[in-house]
């Protein structure tokens, strides 16, 4: 039993998970920590504004999100050293050149952008380039950190400034892989984003204020389980590579996902007044009756996400249509059905059903396919 307990505490889903979710999520509660400061302080009319920009920043990361799972998916299946640094290179230049592309481009958009959102002062979605690029580049700087701290960890860095030039990468292969990649990322970031640009468009400063508390409480969900995706991505793509069995890794991180989800999903069920007023304070108690329909709409959202994840792990790259399709519906119907925020949540909520539930059938019918 004992022998049991110490190999699943050692097995790399579980172990990592917990590395993952606690490392992870002590990002996320600084940001929600802030989040929260300024909700009080700024009430809900001047904190919608600033959810606003904040989800702004979100879609201007796409590619943060994108890049993060290529270099996590080559990394992992890449056999030796000199590949590796070649890779670290590839990805510093190309890195480098988009993310002033990034800032030049929304700088010339920040007049429209800014009338959009209803914001006054265009400088505002200046600095918010400044943060997207700046996370860009943080994020190259951690990814080559832990590329080269692994290396050091296995020796394999002796040897490679010596005479030897790294190999260089297969770009076409990597931008095959990027773009089907970046596109999940777009679809699934303006899933959770878009509505609250539209809110922000669509609704006076008030109602926009509750809308953006519930969807920052509502996240929880998605930040707190999405880790475990994140850990099982480079598991799986392993096995595949390896030719090993992934069944096992996929429905321990499945149920997983689904039971952190659901606690999350109880608690707004149970308590949302208490969660609402001791984190937001009493100003935004008009979200009571909105935070358990937001929660739904995020546990659809993120078992879907785990799934995209999974298929993408598998090299089943087509399985990004899915979400496309999902967060064009989202736009669409949000942008002629916003009666009142419950309706931009049930449209919310529709859409990431029908995405969990489609994908369901995408990975059932093609199993039945090859077997």
């Amino acid at each position: 039993m004992i022998k049991k307990s110490l190999s699943l505490l050692s097995h790399p889903l579980l172990s990592g998970s917990v590395v993952m979710i606690f490392g992870t999520n002590f990002v996320n509660v600084l940001n929600y920590l802030y989040h929260l400061i300024m909700g009080r302080l700024l009430g809900p009319s001047f904190y919608g504004e600033l959810a606003a920009l904040f989800s702004l920043v979100g879609i201007l990361g796409i590619v943060t999100l994108a890049l993060n799972t290529v270099i996590v998916k080559y990394i992992s299946s890449t056999n030796g050293d000199l590949e590796r640094k070649g890779l670290v290179r590839w990805f510093t230049n190309k890195i480098l050149i988009f993310s002033l592309a990034l800032f030049v481009l929304v700088v010339l958009l920040s007049p429209i952008i800014a009338s959009f959102l209803k914001i006054n002062n265009p400088i505002l979605v200046i600095s918010v380039a400044v943060v997207a690029v700046f996370s860009l580049l943080v994020m190259l700087g951690l990814a080559i950190g832990a590329i080269l701290g692994w290396l050091l960890s296995k020796s394999f860095i002796k040897g490679l400034a010596g005479s030897k030039e790294e190999i260089s990468p297969d770009a076409k292969s990597i931008v095959d892989y990027f773009v089907p990649v970046f596109l999940q990322a777009v679809a699934v970031t303006s899933l959770y984003s878009t509505d609250l640009i539209f809110v922000k468009h669509f609704f006076d400063p008030h109602d926009a204020g509750i809308y953006a508390a519930t969807s920052t409480l509502g996240k929880i969900i998605f930040f707190g389980a999405s880790p475990v995706s994140l850990v099982m991505f480079p598991l799986v793509s392993a096995r595949l590579t390896k030719g090993q069995s992934y069944r096992k890794i996929f429905f321990a991180s499945f149920l997983t996902t689904v039971l952190i989800s659901t606690v999350v999903l109880l608690i707004f069920k149970l308590i949302p007044g208490i969660v609402i007023t001791s984190l937001y304070g009493a100003a935004y108690l008009q979200a009571v009756d909105l935070l358990l329909g937001f929660g739904i709409f995020m546990v659809f959202f993120t078992l879907s996400v785990f799934l995209i994840n999974f298929g993408l792990s598998l090299k089943k790259t087509k399985i990004v249509i899915f979400p496309l399709l999902a967060s064009i519906a989202q736009a669409i119907g949000i942008w002629f059905y916003h009666g009142d925020l419950k309706s931009v949540i049930l449209v919310s909520t529709v859409v990431s059903g029908m995405l969990f539930l489609s994908l369901l059938m995408y990975f059932v019918l093609g199993k039945k396919s090859d077997s």
